[in-house]
């Protein structure tokens, strides 16, 4: 008789530890499910970095359904978590340099691209992890067909 109530009290602590550990399980899927659901409704941006605004980037970007972000000075914000595409067209080497390293720092995944106003500096660019391009047209042509390539992949 106390073997069979043993081994009814080690059965039922089985049973609800079980069901304890399955409970568990299951709260860590539905919270990891709601992170993949934010992860995917994220918006994607990119960040334009120049003197003047690039009204026929911006377009092709958002047809690609990527929010673009124009940028005159050096920094970074908390709320470009995914930054896809980082464009350098400033006027000055420095300035683009710096904007490069500073997204290859903080986001690595980044696709950067970048003008270089002094051929000289080309491995600084390659450093800091850009596409070199000598003059605004080729790079103009070459953000044309990536932002093609994305739209239609999107589809």
């Amino acid at each position: 008789m106390l073997t069979n109530l043993l081994l009814l009290i080690v059965v039922t602590g089985g049973f609800l530890y079980g069901l304890r550990l399955m409970r568990g399980l299951d709260r860590f899927l539905a919270e990891n499910g709601r992170e993949t659901r934010q992860r995917e409704t994220e918006q994607e941006y990119a960040v334009i970095f120049g003197i003047r605004q690039e009204a026929e980037l911006e377009k092709w970007f958002e047809a690609a359904g990527i929010q673009t972000v124009f940028i005159t000075d050096v920094h970074m914000e908390k709320e470009w978590k995914k930054v896809r595409y980082l464009v350098a067209l400033g006027e000055s080497d420095v300035d683009n340099l710096s904007i490069c390293n500073l997204f290859r720092k903080t986001c690595p995944k980044t696709e950067i691209y970048s003008i270089c106003n002094e051929k000289a500096l080309k491995k600084l660019y390659r450093q800091a992890g850009a596409s070199v391009f000598y003059n605004r047209e080729e790079l103009l042509q070459r953000m044309e067909l990536i932002t093609l390539e994305h739209e239609v992949g999107a589809a």
